[in-house]
């Protein structure tokens, strides 16, 4: 038997080192993959393109295609390049979402008929001229030897937005958001990842996982995988796309807390009913139009957020859950709310603002632990009496609603800190109201409210109070004593002055009195020297004080719409204002000492007298700022 011929080795035919996929080239052919060169008698020494594999550069031997891109190489080349480098195709080096790899048996025959026309040829890199037994190794990759590490690198290499946090040259447990114990991962945190679409079904193999948080990323689909995470105690998967979770989310009976909040869930698997173990429970912002009654087996639950859907009514089993502290169902689509709420006694927060309700059941008034109760943006005319005697409640928000009067025992509340009220058809407010000495905020603004009581002087802890949008003409002297005030809205009245009284609030930062009828300000405004925030539009100035310069603190002033013919030079002692607007005036000329005003960002000067003003305010422009003026204005040289 004559000796079989061999074509010399050249670099190129070498096999890969390093990182396979920087090393391969390819070449196209016209043949299909597959095909027999046409000439039987072509050079023994040119084995075949098509029948190398990409990698190595030798002939198929045992030659296997990547079920997910379809590129065929050699098994034990694509084997090893998917250890060295994870899921990734060599020649496209695009992620794979599996290393499974199939025999070629196409391949494998048109392999062994050329050489069979080629007897005395045995392929470069060849020990023998015989294939090789198809292996049994199919790709998958389950990294049993590795443990939970190996299911992290599985991960990374399937996901191009965890290998630019997550380092190949590092060990996944110094990894940016795991956290391991006795080599096992615990924790994984990976919330704002920019991850996106499905979670891989390897996920399912961290069986020691406690708490999972992919909270605000872009994943699309979750795996029935998850249910095996035995050990879970908590997930969060707020802030994503989801359309729809497992059924076999039922299965984490070691849950205590779930965050399904902020999809796009259409529906939730009764399943969720078997997590008996639950403490929270959050389904609020996504799509739902109804939600499973197997949700009131949930006997554990202490939170169970439902706002922000487009729920009509809620399953009577909810209202079994006696355990719970906060329910939110704020943002749906409620017209009623049952007697049955009553049962709540443990109950310290109630949501029910953004509904359709127009009455409330007198039931509400057996939730003695309530401390924060929202019933605004509703269509309530009235509230039952009962909830006056909820006198654990600190926060009650009955604002944007069509209530015509607050009832005296409002007053027996007198645990309230935040009270909400405005956007009503209020006409007053009762003397009552000065005994919620508690109170720290105070929103009235937005009713018909004509005078307020004097009595409002002893809510002496008051910090913010909104009075604004009703048809006020006077205010108390009283109001003078609310020192502890910083903020202050008077807007849209009919106040032709303020007490001198309110000059004396020197810890107020934002002081809003646009849009009366004042004629002037007092010197004392100078006193209010911790101001921010000054709202003085669409009076009747014709002037301002000097002291207006102590207001050193002042970073917004809105003058606009009035009928200044001057400022005062003082003015230019404002150095830290970044918004001037002094529109809709009659001003003729501007001080000099507008070039003081370095921290300038917007000066609005537009629908004045003015001719032309001074150099400086070059100098503004040049530094960044805005400065609106009429087109027919110059700027001196």
């Amino acid at each position: 038997m004559a000796p079989s011929k061999r074509r010399k080795t050249s670099a190129a035919s070498q096999p890969a080192s390093g990182n396979a996929s920087s090393g391969v080239r390819t070449r196209r052919s016209t043949s299909a993959p597959g095909d027999l060169p046409d000439d039987p008698d072509a050079d023994l020494d040119a084995e075949p393109e098509e029948l190398m594999c990409p990698i190595t550069r030798t002939m198929f031997r045992d030659p296997v295609f990547v079920v997910d891109s379809g590129h065929t190489y050699e098994r034990s080349a694509i084997l090893s390049h998917f250890e060295r480098n994870g899921a990734k195709d060599p020649l496209t080096r695009r992620a794979l979402s599996s290393t499974k790899v199939m025999t070629l048996w196409s391949m494998r025959n048109v392999v062994q008929a050329w050489l069979d026309k080629h007897p005395s040829v045995t392929p470069d890199g060849w020990d023998s001229r015989e294939l090789l037994e198809p292996s049994k190794d199919d790709g998958t990759r389950t990294f049993d030897d590795e443990g939970d590490a190996g299911v992290l690198r599985t991960w990374r290499a399937m996901c191009p937005e965890l290998q630019e946090r997550w380092s190949e040259d590092e060990q996944p447990e110094v990894w940016d958001g795991v956290f391991t114990e006795n080599g096992r991962v615990v924790e994984l945190l990976l919330d704002e990842f920019g991850l996106t679409g499905a979670l891989p079904a390897e996920i399912g193999r961290l069986s020691a996982l406690r708490q999972l948080d992919l909270e605000h990323n872009q994943l699309t689909s979750v795996p029935a995988e998850i249910g095996q995470l035995a050990s879970l105690t908590r997930l969060n998967l707020e802030d994503n796309q989801l359309t729809s979770v497992p059924a076999e989310i039922g299965q984490l009976t070691s849950l205590r807390e779930l965050y399904l909040n902020r999809n796009q869930l259409t529906s939730v698997p009764a399943d969720i009913g078997q997590l008996m173990s639950l403490e929270v429970l959050s389904l609020n912002d996504n799509k739902l139009t109804s939600v499973p009654a197997e949700i009131g087996q949930l006997t554990l639950l202490d939170e169970l957020d439902l706002g922000g859907n487009q729920l009509t009514s809620v399953p009577a089993e909810i209202w079994q859950l006696t355990d719970l502290k906060g329910l939110y169902l704020n943002g749906n689509q409620l017209t009623s709310v049952p007697a049955e709420i009553g049962q709540f006694t443990l109950l310290t927060e109630l949501w029910l603002d953004g509904n359709q309700l127009t009455s409330m059941p007198a039931e509400i008034g057996q939730l003695t632990s309530l401390e924060r109760l929202h019933l605004h943006e509703n269509q309530l005319t009235s509230v039952p009496a009962e909830i006056w005697q909820l006198t654990s409640l600190t926060k009650l928000k009955l604002g944007v609603n069509r209530l015509t009067s607050v009832p005296a025992e409002i007053g027996q509340l007198t645990d309230l800190e935040e009270l909400h009220l405005g956007g009503n058809q209020l006409t007053s407010v009762p003397a009552e109201i000065g005994q919620l000495t508690s109170l720290r905020e105070l929103w009235l603004g937005n009713n018909q409210l004509t005078s307020v009581p004097a009595e409002i002087g002893q809510l002496t802890l008051l910090r913010k109070f909104d009075l604004g949008g009703n048809q006020l003409t006077s205010l108390p002297a009283e109001m003078g004593q609310l020192t502890a005030l910083t903020g202050l809205v008077l807007q849209h009245n009919q106040l032709t002055s303020v007490p001198a009284e309110i000059w004396q609030l020197t810890s107020l930062r934002e002081f809003n009195v646009g849009d009366n009828e004042l004629t002037s300000v007092p010197a004392e405004i100078g006193q209010l020297t911790s101001l921010q925030e000054l709202f003085l539009f669409n009076n009747d100035l014709t002037s301002l004080p000097a002291e207006i310069g102590q207001l050193t603190a002042l970073t917004r002033l809105w003058l606009d719409g009035n009928q200044l013919t001057s400022l005062p030079a003082e003015i230019g002692q404002l150095t830290s204002l970044t918004v001037l607007n002094l529109r809709h005036n009659y001003l003729t000329s501007l001080p000099a000492e507008f070039g003081q005003l370095t921290s300038l960002e917007r000066l609005g000067l537009g629908g004045n007298n003015l001719t032309s003003v001074p150099a400086v305010l070059r100098e503004l422009r040049a530094a960044g700022c805005y400065v609106g003026l009429d087109a027919s204005v110059g700027v001196d040289e």
